[in-house]
């Protein structure tokens, strides 16, 4: 089934990394070879969404992240399939390395209803709980449950602060007064849940499903065109954000990594 707005939001969701949103921090430049991402306020590089490029611009591409980016890694994004059937190959060939494949989805057909999860409580993120949601959100990420390192911490906290300036809206789900799982989107006329995370003591309680189901449900109630959420096509989450009614494949994009270290 598609949403009724499919092709609007396709727009909508591409122009999102083709211009800026000073108010978070988010520059978008034009350059030879796409558009280039980043966050002025946390120093983020985000990296270079492709246009036009083709194999034969491949030697020129790198060249130009060397002389912009110096021996840092760089994130490249191909937002169209039949693109990146003749330019991955190529990408892999020079050195990039693939990585996700990302699909937008957009909510179509009826809301589930929220699985209660006793004692849980969901709350949303001011300044005083930003930290705790950024631990929170590296544990789920992180592959265990460790102490996340401080360095990523301060960067987890000035990219979310940058946001929460604009669009960005934080939830933090607890579970019997224990941080178990976060959430992030953007507020707009459009609902778009970025984040999605559990930590690995908390899983398999039916908190992702209510968390999400519960956000579906209030963007509806406030009137926004649609809800939209993003996941790796390959990866499991994306079989419970399908079953929960988004449906619609509204935005691909394939990520690849220009590492200079590895360069042969």
């Amino acid at each position: 089934m598609r949403h009724p707005e499919h092709d609007r939001l396709t727009v909508t969701i591409r122009s999102w990394y083709t211009a800026s949103t000073p108010e978070m921090g988010y520059l978008v430049e034009r350059g030879r070879f796409g558009f280039y991402l980043r966050n002025t306020q946390a120093d983020v590089t985000l990296g270079v969404v492709l246009q036009d490029v083709t194999p034969v611009d491949v030697p020129e591409l790198l060249a130009n992240l060397r002389e912009r980016y110096g021996d840092r890694s760089v994130d490249l994004f191909v937002d169209d399939p039949i693109v990146d059937a003749v330019l991955g190959p190529a990408l892999v060939a020079a050195g990039c390395t693939p990585e996700e494949t990302t699909v937008y989805l957009a909510h179509v057909g009826p809301v589930a209803r929220p699985d209660a999860v006793p004692g849980l409580i969901v709350e949303p993120v001011d300044e005083r709980k930003l930290e705790e949601w950024v631990i929170a959100k590296l544990k789920a990420f992180g592959g265990g449950d460790g102490e996340p390192d401080a360095a990523a911490v301060r960067a987890g906290i000035a990219l979310r602060r940058a946001e929460m300036a604009g669009e960005g809206r934080f939830y933090l789900a607890r579970l019997d007064g224990e941080a178990a799982a976060i959430l992030g989107l953007y507020e707009s006329s459009d609902r778009f849940i970025f984040l999605v995370g559990t930590r690995a003591p908390f899983r398999n309680r039916g908190i992702a499903r209510h968390f999400i189901s519960a956000t579906v449900a209030d963007a509806y109630t406030r009137g926004c065109r649609s809800v939209l959420i993003n996941a790796d096509e390959n990866d499991t989450p994306v079989q419970l954000y399908r079953r929960l009614g988004f449906t619609d494949e509204v935005y691909w994009r394939r990520h690849y990594v220009w590492r200079f270290s590895s360069a042969s």
